[in-house]
């Protein structure tokens, strides 16, 4: 918009001095006519007789001048340059050539700036050429009055000029920019994770910005694609021979009755369940990172899979002595669209969390509650708590409670929950219970 209305500054500026200067020559013109037809008129009134020199002096003349405005008049006539008539201060051009062409010039009389006129002529008195000069000035507020007028009516032209060029310009940039705003927008109402290519409708002109947009996120798409391919593959690597190393230690620690013996392998032990714990888990992140872009939506039976997850959990819960209660369901079905891989990963990082940090002989409950508008799973345990970790907002990676430094994990589980809630439109947060332990409550929509 700056270089539209820095032009229109520059076109209005033009405008008033090409308007100034032609009104100024325009009215100089006039009234240089004007001074030209009087000393001419004057001249066509003298007459030369025998012993001197007769001058009728045209007042019609004075008074077609006077007529235009309030200006002033002066004249003088010289003859042989001895004053006849006239202003004597009004001084005669030096310079004048004798003809019957008058010369035009500006001088101040009085104080008053005056346009004169000046014309020389010869006449032949007793046989003698005498040189007869005739002047005739003007002075020009009536030339200052116009050029105001005009001035003034140039300059609201001009204002209203650039006030139509800035109302256009802001016209013109806004309809252009309009595309570029309503593509920006379609590209940030977007998701962190959704990578697909724009499609919005835009101008021709924005073809190669929205070509070489689509190009970057292609290039971005492939990039990530071969970090999760190359983390998956890295778990499944590292996760295999971590479970032999555990097999292993655990058969030399029932074999071995050395106690500084057995306090290593309990360590090698300790760390390989750490290890694999962590692979496991940057498995799952790895694999929510892959389906939030693909964006796989079927219409499931919320109850049901919670059912599932909480069965594949069971055999866990009950080498710890815990049992996991999922019986308080709804009586008619649970129905949301949703990816079930996504929804299977959540659900089952809740449970484990839940069973990680409850002590033997304690219940985990699950809850699942409906309203018109989302469904609400709580899983609430018993256990220790989570002391130093946000209950509500977003969750950072390998970020663990204050109060869990000895049990096994690797801070990614809550993290992993929150990327879910942000892919499928839902909400994870989680409540200290009064009586001790978690409440952690997702809210998906129906």
């Amino acid at each position: 918009m700056l270089p539209l209305v820095s032009a229109a500054i520059v076109i209005s500026l033009l405008f008033l001095l090409v308007m100034r200067q032609i009104t100024e020559q325009a009215v100089q013109a006039t009234q240089d006519a004007l001074l030209k037809t009087a000393v001419s008129s004057i001249l066509e009134h003298t007459r030369s007789t025998d012993y001197n020199v007769e001058i009728d002096l045209p007042y019609d003349v004075f008074t077609m001048l006077g007529a235009i405005s309030e200006d002033k008049i002066y004249y003088r006539i010289d003859l042989d340059g001895d004053l006849l008539t006239g202003y004597e201060e009004l001084e005669l051009a030096s310079t004048a050539p004798v003809g019957l062409d008058p010369v035009l010039s500006s001088t101040v009389i009085r104080g008053v700036k005056v346009r004169k006129a000046t014309l020389r002529s010869r006449l032949f008195i007793s046989g003698t050429p005498r040189v007869i000069s005739i002047a005739v000035a003007q002075s020009q507020l009536f030339q200052e009055s116009i050029l105001a007028e005009i001035s003034r009516n140039a300059t609201i032209i001009g204002i209203g000029f650039l006030a139509f060029s800035i109302f256009m310009a802001l016209l013109v940039t806004t309809s252009f920019l309009r595309p570029v705003n309503l593509l920006a927008d379609a590209v940030s109402r977007r998701g962190p994770h959704d990578l697909r290519d724009v499609k919005h409708p835009t101008p021709l002109e924005m073809l190669p910005l929205v070509s070489s947009l689509n190009g970057f996120i292609r290039r971005l798409r492939g990039t990530l694609r071969q970090t999760e391919n190359f983390i998956a593959e890295a778990a499944h690597h590292i996760r295999t021979p971590l479970s032999v190393v555990k097999s292993e230690s655990q058969l030399a620690l029932r074999k071995s009755t050395n106690p500084e013996s057995r306090k290593h392998l309990h360590n090698i032990i300790g760390a390989v369940d750490r290890s694999s714990r962590s692979a496991s888990q940057l498995l799952d992140h790895a694999l929510v990172l892959y389906r939030s872009e693909k964006n796989n939506m079927d219409r499931l039976d919320l109850a049901n899979l919670i059912l599932q997850v909480a069965d594949s959990l069971r055999p866990a819960a009950d080498l710890r002595d815990i049992s996991i209660s999922a019986e308080t369901f709804p009586c008619e079905p649970v129905f949301i669209t949703a990816d079930p891989i996504l929804i299977e990963v959540a659900l089952r990082n809740m449970l484990d969390n839940a069973i990680k940090y409850s002590n033997p002989d304690q219940i985990v409950q699950i809850l699942l509650k409906m309203d018109d508008a989302t469904a609400e799973i709580s899983v609430i345990d018993q256990g220790r708590g989570i002391e130093g970790v946000n209950i509500t907002g977003p969750r950072k990676r390998f970020r663990r409670g204050s109060n869990v430094e000895d049990v096994v994990g690797s801070g990614l589980g809550l993290a992993i929950i929150s990327e879910i809630c942000v892919t499928v439109g839902g909400t994870f947060s989680l409540k200290k219970n009064k009586g001790g332990g978690t409440c952690a409550h997702l809210r998906l929509p129906v």
